[in-house]
């Protein structure tokens, strides 16, 4: 009977679908799990509990102290003082011993100026003849005293300083040495001005290290320099060296002076450095310019290869769909179209972003000038003072042009 119904199980089983199968056997998985999860809680519930022993033995206290908490306080401040005053009585002993050492040996040395040693005790009187027998008395021998030291070596002192007294000659003229004389020089002071032309135009730099890398500029004298109570000095056509930077807020180029070079009637060449600044036809220092920026056409470039990329990126997204689910928000490409167009967006939008920051970088490194034109007439004003050697015979400084023509008249008139 057991067979037959084994069999019968076996034919059912095998009729069974897969999915009928599948839930029969988790059934049976998860009867077999819960049977033993309540059966060893029953378990557990019903085992007893295991006790302690009890112990008759009461528990008993004891004091366990540190090493140095039963020391009194007092008693180590006694020790220390005993200790203390033991040190004080060893060193006054030893200070005494010291003092007396120091009498001593004071006491043993000679008094100074005892050159002769003690004399002898004196010698006892004869005595008188009781007897018939006389002492005979040694006669007397002459004491001489120990022979005196030898006198020290004194050396003489220094001789003092004192003030040595010479006498100044002046040397002849044959026994002159030949040196030649020394050039004439010729100092200009500073504030002298002179009028000038500017030779060469100028793109003067407004920013980042324009003042620390200016730009050259050379300028031509046209006239005499004036200088203070109505001199001129002789600097027509010299040369004139600066250095020039812009100014964005003035819109101005501001020149500097370097150099000053001049040829003189004899040939002889005078470059000197030069200190000073450029006045302008307005009388304000600095040359007035244009001011020229190409910033604004590279912004807008940039702008546009922004929006550009901003389409291309918004076109990758209009091809993605996406979902959202208990598990975040998925994107998927379905169909070809799609993600062709997602293809060409994203690479518009990462191409023209690259695009758009080298346009921001350049930017950055670009700044505005200042143009100024050649032949400019300007002033050029001496800040510091300037002096050169001049040849014999030549004359850098004269009195002025008015000056000299009423002085020529009044001498025609006389």
């Amino acid at each position: 009977m057991s067979n037959d119904s084994a069999t019968n199980f076996t034919e059912y089983l095998k009729n069974l679908s897969v999915k009928a199968r599948q839930n029969l056997l988790l059934s049976g998985l998860a009867i077999l799990f819960f049977s033993l999860v309540f059966g060893g809680v029953y378990l557990w519930d019903n085992q007893e509990p295991m006790l302690l022993p009890d112990t008759d033995k009461k528990p008993t206290t004891r004091n366990i102290t540190t090493p140095g908490a039963q020391v009194d306080p007092r008693e180590v401040w006694m020790s220390q003082s005993s200790q203390q005053l033991q040190e004080m009585d060893d060193l006054i002993r030893a200070m005494k011993q010291q003092i007396t050492d120091l009498e001593s040996k004071q006491d043993q040395e000679p008094q100074p100026g005892n050159f002769f040693a003690p004399l002898p005790p004196p010698v006892p009187e004869p005595a008188t003849q009781t007897d018939a027998f006389q002492t005979e008395i040694p006669p007397p021998q002459p004491y001489l005293p120990p022979p005196m030291p030898e006198p020290a070596v004194v050396t003489a002192p220094p001789p003092l300083p004192g003030i040595a007294v010479f006498q100044m000659t002046a040397a002849s003229p044959q026994n002159a040495p030949n040196t030649p004389p020394e050039p004439p020089k010729t100092y200009i002071p500073s504030g002298t001005f002179m009028r000038s032309v500017l030779l060469g135009g100028m793109d003067a730099p407004t920013g980042g290290q324009a003042q620390n890398n200016p730009m050259p500029a050379l300028l031509r004298v046209q006239d005499n320099a004036f200088l203070p109570n109505r001199y001129r000095a002789k600097l027509r056509e010299c040369f004139v060296l600066g250095s020039g930077h812009g100014d964005i807020s003035s819109e101005r180029a501001h020149i500097r002076l370097e150099s000053l070079s001049c040829t003189l009637k004899d040939g002889k060449v005078v470059d000197v450095p030069a200190k000073g600044y450029i006045v302008s036809e307005d009388g304000k220092a600095g040359l007035r310019g244009r001011l020229i920026s190409k910033q604004g056409q590279i912004i807008a470039n940039a702008l546009m290869t922004g929006i550009i990329a901003g389409i291309g990126q918004g076109l990758q997204q209009s091809a993605t769909s996406f979902s959202t689910s208990a598990l975040g928000t998925v994107g998927t490409l379905s169909g070809t179209g799609n993600q062709f167009r997602a293809g060409m967006g994203a690479g518009i939008g990462r191409s023209l972003d690259r695009v758009s920051q080298y346009y921001i970088r350049l930017a950055e490194q670009l700044f505005p000038v200042i143009e100024v034109d050649a032949g400019r007439v300007v002033e050029v004003v001496l800040t510091k003072g300037i002096e050169f050697e001049i040849g014999d015979g030549q004359e850098m400084i004269s009195l002025g042009e008015s000056r000299n023509k009423l002085r020529r008249m009044a001498g025609r008139r006389e």
